[in-house]
């Protein structure tokens, strides 16, 4: 326990609130925060003396929603809109399966979260000790055990890759007709086990660009867990790839 940090706390927000004033001190006006960690209830545990004890989650969003670039010098800042959509991402990864809403609420509290109907957290305009020229905080905390869901399966752990990535860039003519879903499967069915990702990054109709069709710019990630892969062979995947989009869908590369 620290000296100004000596009680139980209540929520995690209240901890990540601090560490916002202490950012905002230093000059920093991007703030990205989250924690897991315990809260404690007034109520007694059941058959205990002791605080009850829950399991949070919760994060914490203040200033650009993105970096500065020369394209864009001053960055739209994160607002409420933000901090909802990321607490229906936490509440869909905390409940698998429940259904996830942000109900409306009022003064300091925007949103309730419920999950399956039952109230798990909420979003709310966080109050901090802040200079002029910060912007507004907001924050999403929920309660873990809220909630109890049927597990949505196994997840398999994962060990984190030790062998280097090709990238591996592809602009394609697609006919309009033509989902870039077909698109997708049509490559990770062609480019075999060693394709770890899959983007479509861009879109583009315009000058340049046959009428009936578009441009789609996807982006492939090859890795092999046990070695590092040759150019030799990533091209030969990839002129594979090229050759059955054509042949099957009437698809091919866009030249420069």
């Amino acid at each position: 326990l620290a000296e100004d940090e000596a009680y139980l706390r209540t929520s995690l927000l209240d901890s990540l609130a601090r560490r916002v004033e202490y950012n905002f001190s230093h000059m920093q006006r991007n703030v990205r925060l989250f924690e897991i960690g315990t809260v404690f209830t007034e109520s007694l545990a059941a058959g205990s003396a002791s605080p009850g004890e829950q399991t949070h989650a919760a994060a914490i969003i203040a200033g650009d929603r993105r970096p500065a670039h020369f394209t864009e010098p001053h960055p739209p800042q994160f607002d409420e809109w933000d901090a909802k959509g990321l607490a229906e991402s936490i509440g869909s990864a905390a409940f698998p399966g429940a259904e996830i809403r942000c109900v409306e609420s009022n003064a300091d509290v925007l949103w309730n979260i419920t999950a399956d109907g039952t109230v798990a957290g909420s979003v709310r305009r966080v109050n901090v000790d802040a200079p002029v020229w910060a912007s507004p905080v907001f924050g999403v905390e929920i309660d873990l055990e809220a909630v109890i869901t049927p597990a949505a399966g196994a997840r398999p752990y994962v060990a984190i890759p030790a062998m280097p990535a090709m990238q591996v860039d592809l602009a394609l003519l697609v006919p309009a007709e033509i989902s870039s879903a077909a698109v997708a499967d049509a490559i990770r069915e062609t480019a075999g086990d060693m394709l770890e990702s899959l983007v479509l990054f861009d879109e583009f109709r315009g000058a340049g660009i046959p009428e009936g069709q578009r441009s789609l710019g996807w982006a492939l990630t090859f890795r092999h867990p046990e070695r590092t892969l040759r150019d030799k062979e990533i091209h030969g995947r990839t002129s594979k790839i090229l050759s059955v989009l054509e042949s099957k869908l009437g698809i091919r590369q866009r030249s420069s």
